[in-house]
């Protein structure tokens, strides 16, 4: 195979402070009100900072700021600072909606749902409306192997040279929303079929796409690196003489997938030995396919603690 060295331009980006006078001011329209968008909210014990929404109604001319408690609440109630954590109980919102953050600690072990409320108990620019309060789900995933599966990783392997490599890697399910906000409309028919892999070759900004599939009954299965060229691992990448992006392939040159089997524990995946990935490098002027960047072959998995 034909080999390319990376070669990443990474841009300055200067910030310059602003005058004190661009100073924040609080909200004194009459008829605003601040409330939760939603009486309850519901995410995974794995989703990492989740943002519940806070909306404002009425027209502004300032900011509008929130103060929240939150309280145990349900029949398996989650405690604060044991099975989450609060960014920031003060709210500083600009527009029409504003979040509060939480973080769930993800525990790796079988649990009943368990929930918490968000209260609004004090707002300066805004009287609070009557929706609040929300009440908060975090969803166990520690019992289907879809959800198991996801969280943070330790890829190791082999490159071409037969060099061990080593990257820590997240699993995650397909996401609901695009970074730009909207929905994202693979959602439906990806989740629970496929899952995503960041962190490949060391960089944050790589994506791989795992196929996935477990009996309902045995709960045995696979996930499997897509090695069709469906989903771009990198993009806008400088390989000197030409622009490019990268996809994975198997590395005996087809495009089957390579399978990966877990454990009973959960804390190993193994793919198929002596079989691997490699990256395609193709040239954004005509998509064509220049070459390779490398592979990683006798990949194995290990959870992260």
């Amino acid at each position: 195979m034909k080999y390319f060295k990376l070669f990443l331009l990474v841009a300055a980006v200067a910030f310059f402070g602003s005058c004190s006078d661009d100073k924040e001011t609080q909200n004194t329209n009459k008829d605003v009100v601040v409330e939760m968008e939603s009486p309850t909210f519901s995410a995974k014990e794995g989703a990492g900072a989740v943002k519940v929404p806070i909306k404002v109604t009425g027209k502004t001319n300032g900011n509008v700021y929130v103060t929240l408690a939150v309280k145990e609440v349900g029949d398996n109630p989650a405690k604060e600072d044991v099975h989450y954590y609060v960014t920031d109980k003060t709210i500083t919102i600009s527009d029409e909606t504003g979040y509060v953050e939480y973080r769930a600690v993800d525990d790796k072990e079988v649990n009943e749902d368990r929930t918490f409320e968000f209260e609004i108990v004090e707002a300066k620019g805004a009287t609070i409306g009557a929706q609040n309060s929300c009440i908060v789900t975090i969803k166990d995933n520690d019992k289907a192997p879809y959800d198991r599966l996801q969280g943070k990783w330790q890829l190791t392997g082999k490159d071409q040279d037969g060099k061990t490599v080593s990257w820590n890697v997240t699993i995650t399910e397909p996401q609901k929303k695009l970074a730009d906000g909207s929905d994202n409309p693979s959602y439906e028919y990806e989740y629970g079929y496929y899952l995503y892999m960041g962190g490949l070759q060391g960089l944050s900004t790589s994506t791989a796409r795992l196929n996935f599939y477990a009996d309902e009954k045995t709960g045995q299965g696979y996930v499997a690196f897509d090695c069709l060229g469906d989903v771009t691992l990198m993009s806008g990448l400088d390989f000197g003489d030409f622009k490019g992006y990268i996809k994975i392939a198997n590395a005996d040159g087809s495009t089957s997938p390579v399978m990966g089997n877990w454990n009973t524990d959960f804390d190993t995946v193994t793919f198929t030995p002596g079989g691997g990935i490699a990256y395609a490098v193709y040239a954004e002027s005509d998509n064509s396919l220049k070459g390779y960047m490398g592979m990683t072959q006798d990949i194995v998995l290990t959870r992260k603690k």
